[in-house]
């Protein structure tokens, strides 16, 4: 903030001494004594994204930042601890009906098939309607009864047949095999994170409207109606579509300050959207942003910076996503597209051996990610499988070459660009044509430049075993679009997924068809093994059944998982308090979406301002100025305009 000041010795100075005389210092005092207390009232928490929140719909979104913006308005059954644990949310208790049950034993349903959930009674939507088993029971039917329409949460409502009210605030959820028609055991119920949903404000719209159609907000006050920690403003849609902000304020009758005794600390919460990296960073140094996630060339600046000593009050962390995000080579495996003869496995593996992930970590991560394997995270330590050396893929360009020598892929016009010959399994089984060339096309994400490069860098190493590759740069949308209707080759794209494993091999399931499944993948033993360790209730046997999944998925390659990039964040530590230990507490990192982050909850405003804020002393010194001002009166005319903060000044001219 300026101030400036001039003197005009005149007859005007007369008469602004006379209008300064009549205001009492202390007046002025408690003006600005009054204005440092108002603002400190408002605490405001601001996070910055590369990304957008594709719908303002919780079953539409795809992108991570969607999820985020979903997992604080909404709250679901469940909610996730700060290391993987599962957390109660709106629902308080959850069992397996026992054995005992006369209602079990009637309906012959075996054990585990049938889970009982109390649900809260403190929970209210935020146009102050109470929360009801009501509407627990309308959100699970509305996506298991209507499967194919309500496409977002399929992995948890395929094994889903129905939801029943007990009383006021119980409720139970039956479980089957959607294909036979048969009850059988759920072993994933103990987490269940669907959004719920208003019963009251959605009941007039059908199931297509709510899942392809609806905006996500209402035309009446809230406009959004959630249950979550955090509150939409009138102005959300809005400033939805500008695409610069959203802003959120603390729900004051969040239901976890009775149920828990936990507590929101500040009164907003911001989300701010980046094109541009250096940007968002020069905005965290500014003050501007609390924290934010950024990409590997800009995350190893602030590091440098920070090691330096040239950046103060500020946090760095990378380590591995919570939501065991991973990017990978996506293969389709329908018979459409432009090149079917990827249906050979033996391409793939080829494009598996000629591929360098130690290169693509060092030179496109910047470092910042682990070599990737299989479908579940190594930050999921409960879950994940990790190929022995005996199964692993090597880098290897001279094995890549024999092996498509050997499977009937020559280059016979010796242009360095094989072709499929009258004894390769793809002409064999009808795929493609004899001559038909090793060329596929490969979609790339124009949000993540990084995958540009990594794309360039697998043209020219593929072309080393005679595999040429075309990638196109597309938005995210457009990605998507082209991948679920299974119209390409090839893709580098990723996937994000719940600590509980059945989301992720559910989305590698034939069940998945047409639905989350982007590369039509099944093998029989993979879907006799996922089937398994959908109903096994003992977790030992089930973690046998989730590894032998993971195992025949790396082995099949039609996932050629690249790296599990790191959270590469920074936060400002003279704002808020409570940011812990990310490291030993994965799930603290803001891109856990499962509702009820528990940071949110530990993070307390430090009343300090940014650099770009205003400095109290600055505050005094204008009350100051006005006493000097007096004074001097008789001779100087003061005026005071502030210039660069946010508003007016409250002392005006």
């Amino acid at each position: 903030m300026n101030v400036r000041a001039s003197g005009i010795l005149s007859l005007c100075a007369v008469i602004l001494t006379t209008a300064v005389l009549s205001i009492p210092v202390a007046g002025v005092l408690g003006i600005v004594g009054d204005t440092g207390a108002a603002e400190e009232e408002e605490t405001v928490l601001r996070i910055g994204f590369m990304q957008t929140i594709d719908s303002l719909n919780p079953m539409i979104g795809l992108s991570d930042a969607a999820y985020v913006f979903y997992g604080l308005v909404y709250d679901a059954l469940h909610s996730v601890g700060n290391d993987f644990e599962t957390v109660g949310n709106l629902a308080t208790n959850w069992m397996a009906v026992p054995e005992t049950d006369p209602e079990l034993q009637a309906s012959g349903e075996p054990y585990g098939s049938v889970w009982e959930f109390d649900i809260t009674h403190n929970a209210k939507w935020h146009n102050g309607e109470l929360l009801s088993a009501d509407d627990i029971v309308y959100t699970v039917n509305l996506n298991c009864q209507n499967y194919e329409a309500m496409w977002a949460y399929q992995p948890y409502a395929y094994f889903m047949k129905r939801a029943d009210k007990v009383d006021e605030d119980t409720v139970r959820i039956h479980f089957y095999d959607r294909d036979t028609g048969e009850s059988i055991p759920s072993a994933y119920a103990g987490l269940v994170c669907i959004p719920m949903l208003p019963a009251h404000m959605l009941q007039q719209l059908n199931a297509y409207d709510i899942a392809f159609n609806w905006s996500g907000v209402f035309e009446d006050s809230p406009p959004i109606v959630g249950s979550g920690p955090f509150m939409a403003t009138d102005r959300i849609y809005q400033d939805w579509l500008d695409g610069d902000y959203v802003t959120l304020l603390k729900n004051p009758e969040y239901h976890w300050a009775i149920d828990k005794g936990l507590e929101i600390q500040f009164d907003k919460l911001m989300l701010y959207f980046y094109d541009e990296a250096t940007a968002m960073r020069l905005a965290l140094e500014r003050g501007e942003l609390d924290i934010a996630q950024f990409p590997p060339h800009e995350y190893r600046t602030i590091e440098d910076e920070i090691e330096s000593g040239e950046l103060k009050n500020i946090t760095a962390f990378a380590g591995l996503k919570c939501t065991q995000y991973w990017t990978e080579i996506g293969i389709n495996q329908a018979t459409g597209g432009p090149n079917p003869s990827r249906l050979d496995p033996a391409i793939r593996h080829a494009m598996a051996m000629a591929t360098n992930k130690d290169y693509i970590i060092d030179n496109y991560y910047f470092g910042y990610a682990d070599e990737g394997t299989t479908l579940i995270s190594p930050v999921n330590t409960q879950w994940h499988y990790e190929p022995t050396s005996a199964e692993l893929f090597p880098y290897d360009l001279a094995a890549a070459d024999a092996l498509l020598n050997a499977s009937g892929y020559l280059d016979v016009d010796e242009d360095g660009i094989r072709e499929c010959t009258d004894a390769s399994l793809a002409v064999i089984e009808g795929w493609v044509s004899e001559g038909t060339k090793l060329v596929y096309d490969m979609l790339i994400r124009r949000e993540f430049p990084e995958e540009r490069d990594i794309a360039m860098y697998l043209d020219q190493e593929w072309r080393k075993i005679g595999i040429d590759i075309s990638y196109r740069v597309m938005s995210e949308a457009s990605l998507s679009t082209i991948a679920y209707s299974y119209a390409y080759d090839t893709l580098i794209w990723y996937w994000s997924a719940d600590p509980d494993p059945n989301f992720m091999l559910f989305c590698q399931s034939r069940v998945s068809y047409n639905g989350w499944s982007d590369n039509y993948y099944t093998n029989p033993l993979y879907e006799e093994n996922y089937s398994a360790s959908v109903s096994e209730l003992n977790e030992a046997q089930r973690k046998i059944y989730t590894d032998n999944c993971q195992r025949i998925s790396y082995e099949d390659a039609a996932y050629i998982i690249l790296a599990y990039p790191y959270q590469t964040y920074a936060w400002r530590t003279d704002t808020f308090e409570g940011w812990g230990d990310w490291q030993n507490d994965p799930c603290r990192s803001v891109d856990a979406f499962w509702t009820g982050n528990p940071l949110y909850f530990d993070l307390v405003p430090t009343g300090i301002k940014p650099p770009n804020g205003e400095p109290p002393w600055l505050l005094i010194a204008i009350a100051a100025g006005v006493v000097v001002a007096v004074v001097a009166a008789v001779v100087v005319a003061t005026k005071m305009r502030k210039k660069g903060g946010e508003g007016e000044s409250s002392l005006g001219d």
